[in-house]
């Protein structure tokens, strides 16, 4: 319970600029994310997502 009011009060004393800043650090992970994710048809007609490792 404490985390969670100390993670919301941390959340309401960020600026704009560091919302922005942490905002865009999750969408460069996104897409880095997303060109490792090849979807691929399996041999029934499924479809499942097939992830090439990072490291």
């Amino acid at each position: 319970m404490e985390e969670e009011k100390s993670r919301a009060l941390q959340s309401i004393n960020e600026t704009p600029a560091q919302k922005a800043v942490k905002r865009r650090k999750l969408n460069e992970e996104v897409e880095d994310l997303k060109r490792h994710l090849e979807i691929v048809p399996d041999e029934d007609d499924d479809v499942y997502p097939e992830a090439t490792p990072l490291a």
